[in-house]
């Protein structure tokens, strides 16, 4: 599931993670709403890091197989969105573009986005994720990271990413492609 600069494929969990009611009532209400809305294709597009920019080397992303979906369950009141789910297979080959090493990662799964009204992204992680962070960034090493497992990855209104691994692990792809 890759979500702007993110890619990656239970109530209760959701509801700990991103502040939903946590009630078995509330629970169960909102899962009945959320299986009344239709779910949307979502396609990641490829993409390229420049020399320096991420890594030491450019990384190209290209897109293996991706069967993506999302939507949305609450909006805000001009239709922005503010809580959307994604799910779905999603796989990548990443490229050093100096070597031509490869490789490629599933980043197949599920994912909550809740988008703040100031521009910040906050999204519960239940699966994998590809998250790109440019050199400079304070709140996480710069990397083409593929994070697996359950995460919290947040971008501020200024864009400055952080996550935080609950039950997951990291793979700098700049150290795996050198």
């Amino acid at each position: 599931m890759r979500r702007s600069r993110m890619a990656a494929g239970a109530a209760l969990v959701l509801a700990a993670a991103l502040g939903a009611p946590a009630t078995a009532s509330a629970a169960t209400a909102s899962a009945a709403t959320a299986s009344a809305v239709p779910w949307q294709p979502y396609r990641t597009a490829p993409w390229t890091d420049a020399p320096g920019a991420v890594c030491s080397f450019g990384v190209t992303a290209a897109i293996v197989a991706d069967q993506e979906q999302y939507r949305t369950l609450s909006s805000y009141p001009d239709g922005d969105p503010r809580l959307q789910e994604f799910r779905g297979p999603l796989v990548i080959q990443y490229t050093n573009t100096s070597t031509g090493a490869s490789v490629v990662r599933n980043l197949s799964g599920y994912a909550w986005f809740r988008y703040g009204s100031d521009g910040s992204i906050r999204a519960f992680i239940a699966s994998h994720i590809g998250l790109t962070v440019d050199v400079g960034n304070a709140g996480f090493p710069a990397g083409e990271w593929v994070l697996s497992g359950q995460s919290v990855v947040s971008v501020s209104s200024t864009g400055a990413i952080s996550a935080r691994l609950i039950h997951a692990t990291a793979e700098n792809l700049c150290q795996t492609l050198s």
